[in-house]
């Protein structure tokens, strides 16, 4: 017989698969099988010279020393090792998890906040939405690792926590999906809260990325990405009406909020806007139309943010903009960057509320700025009120 080929073992597997008994392929910072099985993978178990610097549970000089894993229950039949079904499906949480929970439970929930009236739905109806909805939780915990990340002061602590918040918001990605796909009454109040988590973190990401790591970030590019995330999510609005209603998220439907009176200023930039896209296009252009929609959409989030300063009368026209329009951001043409610019006034005045949205609105209309030049004076009329309004 053929002599038998040595078995390399490793003691360096991941928390996860030694629970389950499985071979783990040992990458870094999720194995394979975590990832398909969308757990939260730790290898804290292993030799300390063997564990990778940055993790999702990295310890740092700034972190507390993780608990150990808790013992099981030795089986009395040699070689049987009791395992509960709830080790193959539950995720497993560490010491920064925890801290990142309570960090929102105290604090980070405000950043979600329009007024006063928000807070039990944020503080407490949404973390318990988040124990039946995996993909709320990591949101949860991602925009509060975003969080702990932009109020740091030291360089290592900040990009511990950036890497935290990255690794969690892209656990999210496939269960939100698949819940868009799916949307029920059950899990309706779910996507609406996750949609907004995505859309705080779509914008602040990126920009703290730049800004600690010397990453080139384009702000228009984040937010396609942004819409190409939430892409879908306009089926709350057509298809749960009823649902939302009903929920607890309810006095978060844009469509229901009271408009105020538009600023002289505001009024005369919007009906410009309107003016030169009918005089580019065509009434009968698939793009013209969705540019006029755009703008449309985008009077009513400057009339209802007048009357209140909410985050949902700016963030809802990302989610309800069509798809033409996302397009033609996309291939750069130069109306629906020119709309996208006027919204920039509206993200920066949500800047001066929010951590979250400080300078992004500053930084697309500087960007978009650059980008669109003309010699035109009717295009010239049209950029003049946004670079007036941001201060360039």
């Amino acid at each position: 017989m053929a002599p038998r080929r040595s078995h390399k073992k490793s003691r360096n597997g991941c928390d996860q698969c030694k629970e389950r008994r499985v071979k783990c392929d040992e990458k870094h910072p999720v194995c394979s099988n975590c990832t398909a099985r969308e757990l939260i993978c730790t290898y804290l178990r292993i030799p300390r010279a063997s564990v990778p610097s940055r993790t999702a549970h990295a310890v740092t000089d700034h972190s507390p020393d993780p608990l150990p894993p808790p013992r099981r229950a030795q089986s009395r039949s040699y070689g049987e090792q009791p395992i509960s079904p709830m080790d193959l499906t539950e995720p497993r949480f560490g010491v920064r998890d925890l801290e990142l929970m309570h960090r929102y439970s105290i604090e980070t929930y405000r950043s979600l906040c329009g007024d006063q009236s928000d807070t039990h739905d944020w503080q407490v109806l949404v973390p318990q939405q988040a124990s039946s909805h995996t993909f709320l939780l990591h949101g949860i915990l991602a925009l509060a690792a975003l969080h702990t990340a932009a109020t740091a002061i030291e360089p290592n602590r900040v990009l511990s926590y950036l890497d935290t918040a990255l690794q969690y918001h892209n656990m999210s990605f496939t269960p939100f999906r698949q819940a868009l796909e799916t949307l029920t009454p059950l899990n309706c109040d779910a996507v609406v809260a996750h949609s907004a988590i995505i859309t705080i973190i779509g914008i602040a990401l990126p920009r703290l990325n730049a800004q600690y790591r010397g990453e080139c970030s384009s702000m228009v590019e984040n937010i396609v990405t942004m819409f190409e995330l939430l892409q879908g999510s306009t089926k709350i609005s057509r298809l749960s009406r009823p649902w939302l209603k009903a929920s607890m998220l309810s006095n978060h439907d844009f469509w229901q909020m009271e408009s105020g009176e538009l600023g002289s200023g505001e009024a005369e930039a919007i009906a410009h806007l309107k003016h030169l896209n009918d005089r580019i296009g065509n009434a009968d252009d698939g793009n013209c139309r969705a540019n006029g929609e755009a703008v449309d959409l985008l009077r009513s989030c400057f009339a209802k943010f007048a009357r209140s300063p909410h985050p949902v009368a700016i963030l809802a026209w990302l989610l309800y903009v069509n798809k033409e329009f996302i397009d033609g951001l996309r291939v750069r043409r130069p109306v629906p960057l020119l709309v996208l610019m006027h919204w920039g006034v509206l993200l920066n005045d949500l800047g001066s509320h929010f951590w979250w949205a400080e300078g992004c609105g500053k930084d697309l209309v500087a960007e978009l700025l650059a980008e669109i030049k003309s010699e035109n004076p009717v295009w010239e009329r049209a950029l003049e009120w946004p670079r007036q309004a941001i201060g360039l």
